[in-house]
């Protein structure tokens, strides 16, 4: 039998959607803190939960062969010295939520539907539009692609930013990293959806900011690492950029009384951009377990090296 602990604050959920599946040879724990996990950790192979939790726990699993993360960011488990086992995501699955965020954002902000709302009084003036404006997408993978296609067909031109430039279907043109200023010229929106790494620390700064069209928006449903929020405020004091959305920032949750929630053309959205969804990252653990019993290679397997 594997010994497989689910370590997650939503481990009662996980329960109820594994427990209706039929997996063979499974032996299955739930624990929704450390307290009730460690005394199943000794004889655990595989584990499946948040990261923040699985990394506490890694010191205490010897035998452990596979880990499953049930976040997209797996920053906490990449924060650990131990690589001897095999470490997996959870991909392709929210790209429909984050291109509904971004695609929101984008339409209210154009279409000034919060400016209507908040006028109370009759304003006939001539909104913004999106078709035919130039949008740059940093991290051009499930969710990034999902997104550029989604706005290809809404009249957009998509351009992309990744490590190496590589073409990516529903973009067209990508840059590399190096060449992210030329990227950034003349961008209408940015929207940032990098992983935590230390080669996308401060990839969103001054510089960058500075090549977008004046008055561009930007957004950060990625992670809060990637983007220099007081390079955003002076922008945004500058009127570079006419709004900004970060939904996720590098300390959270941000304080009630951080100045930040009172910039002007700021908006925060506290890390809600793209749920969770349980019964599809449950899926891609099922899917992985049939793998892994049957030795075929894991689905989403984490580079340590490079952090995704």
């Amino acid at each position: 039998m594997h010994k497989v602990l689910v370590l997650s604050q939503h481990a009662t959920r996980y329960r109820e959607l594994l427990e209706a599946e039929v997996l063979p040879g499974a032996d299955i724990s739930y624990a929704a803190d450390l307290e009730t996990a460690l005394p199943l950790a000794a004889e655990t192979e595989i584990l499946f939960g948040a990261p923040d939790l699985l990394a506490q726990i890694l010191p205490y699993c010897p035998p452990l062969r596979w880990a499953q993360s049930s976040w997209a960011g797996i920053t906490p488990l990449l924060q650990t010295s131990r690589r001897d086992y095999q470490l997996t995501g959870v991909k392709e699955i929210f790209g429909p939520a984050m291109t509904e965020f971004v695609l929101g954002w984008l339409l209210a902000l154009e279409r000034n539907i919060p400016g209507r709302h908040a006028a109370s009084r009759w304003d006939d003036s001539r909104d913004g539009h999106i078709a035919g404006k130039r949008i740059g997408v940093m991290g051009t993978g499930s969710i990034g692609a999902h997104l550029a296609s989604a706005c290809r067909n809404l009249g957009l031109a998509t351009c992309g930013l990744n490590s190496d430039g590589r073409d990516v279907e529903g973009f067209d043109r990508c840059w590399s990293t190096a060449d992210r200023l030329t990227f950034a010229e003349g961008l209408d929106y940015l929207v940032a959806l990098l992983p935590n790494t230390p080669a996308t620390n401060g990839l969103v700064d001054a510089a960058l900011l500075g090549q977008l069209k004046p008055g561009a928006i930007l957004i950060n449903g990625g992670r809060g690492n990637s983007v220099e929020t007081q390079a955003v405020v002076s922008a945004l004091a500058d009127r570079q950029l006419r709004h900004a959305v970060l939904d996720v920032l590098p300390r959270e949750p941000l304080d009630d009384t951080d100045p930040l929630w009172r910039v002007a053309g700021l908006s925060i959205t506290s890390h809600t951009a793209a749920p969770t969804p349980g019964r599809a990252i449950v899926a891609v653990f099922i899917e992985n377990f049939h793998r892994y019993t049957a030795g075929k290679p894991l689905l989403h397997l984490i580079d340590f090296e490079r952090g995704y």
